[in-house]
């Protein structure tokens, strides 16, 4: 932490800014997690544990002050902030949906705010956390984190104390090192072509309102997903992407020959010593795939173009172009620069309501969370014996499918903001991936 003021502060990154800045017309800003209880927490220790976990993560318990050289601040008051809240609720289902379509309140709300859901027979843990402050890796740590919190608190009230990680400009550092990389000179800001957008089914621009769809594989479905990918030697990403774009052609009535593109994330811990970084904090990039479509070609025939096209992308750093346009925005003016998204987001706004006459251009993209965690969670004795994450809603013309696996179960969903695509839509598309998978993962 620095000084500023008289008040202690953290730097906000590069990767913080434009996370910050995507709710100019790019997306809502937040990730969210559903956690499946197998019996019953102590709501009251559990309310102490989030409070503790923004002193163990402290960017959870500030807010992000605009200025020249933006920064975290710590909250004022912050033992009088509802990090948690509770409801006993006869349909669990509509509980969770209301929880995960209601918005954060991105300049007033805590950075993350639960409800604990308490059905006839077990709870269910819903988290939302703000997207400014951290990724969908930094999500997985934060839940793991609370658990370790709640399982070393005791029921009779004896003050724990947990260890405080402050994120800084360490982990960028270590990064290039690592890579042998200068950022100053390595920057290069046409290395990655633009984009090929697809056709899809858009109905309008939308309004603020979201809703999500998700699937979810059973165990057996992911166990044979897991041995196909195996015996391919293919990574379930591979697997996910080439159902992806087989569902894409065939849903966008793409003509072969075409080379269509989809974008993915990447964990950029994995250039890390450990692939782990001092304190939760946003830390990812992207790469970006192009294939044609082929006519009457076989799933395997797509994946194994997947597979040759990932290994090549992978042989070139993926990510760190993203890394390097992080710390040039780390650099820039944020006032300047927040009123050129403000401007550049009301003329995509424009433009894309002139477009959207049925349907209108899509940039899909896949965001793999893998294992949200290798072992069973656990909060003291209880355990959590389901989860799944949803991620950003993204404004047209992006769309993001984010994937991730608990307890041998994948889940793979979609959040979207209301009338901009129907569900029914999103719900093709989802069955058609599950559809590829299950029926050719055999």
């Amino acid at each position: 932490m620095e000084l500023k003021s008289g008040t202690m502060v953290i730097p906000a990154n590069g990767h913080d800014i434009c996370n910050y800045l995507a709710r100019y017309g790019v997306a809502n800003c937040q990730i969210q997690a559903v956690l499946g209880i197998s019996g019953r927490l102590d709501y009251d220790r559990l309310k102490r544990a989030f409070r503790l976990s923004v002193d163990a993560e402290p960017v959870f318990g500030c807010q992000f002050v605009e200025d020249e050289q933006p920064y975290w601040k710590r909250r004022d008051k912050i033992d009088d902030l509802e990090f948690c809240a509770f409801e006993e609720a006869e349909n669990p289902e509509d509980a969770i949906r209301k929880f995960i379509e209601r918005p954060l309140d991105m300049d007033n709300d805590p950075m993350v705010k639960a409800k604990l859901i308490r059905s006839w027979t077990d709870d269910i843990l819903c988290i939302k956390v703000n997207h400014a402050c951290c990724d969908g890796t930094g999500v997985k740590e934060y839940i793991r984190t609370l658990a370790d919190i709640y399982s070393a608190m005791r029921n009779d009230g004896s003050c724990y104390i947990p260890e405080s990680r402050i994120a800084g400009r360490k982990d960028q550092d270590r990064m290039f090192d690592n890579l042998g990389v200068d950022p100053e000179s390595a920057w290069n800001p046409f290395q990655d072509a633009p984009w090929v957008p697809w056709p899809f089914p858009w109905k309008s621009y939308g309004d603020n309102d979201i809703t999500y769809t998700i699937s979810r594989f059973t165990e057996r479905e992911f166990r044979n997903i897991k041995k196909f990918a195996k015996k391919n030697g293919a990574t379930i990403n591979d697997l996910l992407l080439t159902a992806y774009y087989r569902s894409m052609f065939e849903l966008c009535k793409v003509p072969c020959g075409i080379p269509m593109d989809i974008s993915s994330t990447i964990d950029l811990r994995r250039y890390l010593p450990g692939s782990r970084t001092n304190a939760i904090r946003n830390f990812s990039g992207g790469f970006t795939t192009r294939i044609p479509r082929e006519q009457d070609e076989s799933f395997k025939g797509t994946l194994y173009r997947i597979i040759y096209t990932v290994k090549a992308i992978k042989e070139k750093i993926p990510g760190l172009q993203n890394a390097l346009g992080a710390e040039r925005v780390e650099k820039m003016n944020f006032i300047l620069l927040r009123e050129y998204m403000k401007t550049l987001g009301e003329l995509n706004e424009t433009a894309n309501r002139r477009l959207v006459f049925g349907g209108g251009l899509c940039y899909p993209g896949l965001s793999n969370l893998g294992l949200i965690s290798d072992s069973i969670i656990r909060f003291g004795k209880t355990a959590v014996t389901d989860a799944y994450i949803i991620g950003p809603a993204v404004r047209m013309p992006g769309f993001l499918l984010l994937a991730g696996t608990y307890n041998n179960r994948m889940s793979l969903g979609a959040a979207y903001y209301l009338n901009s695509v129907s569900s029914e839509d999103v719900e093709k598309l989802l069955d058609k991936i599950r559809k590829e998978l299950i029926e050719n993962c055999l």
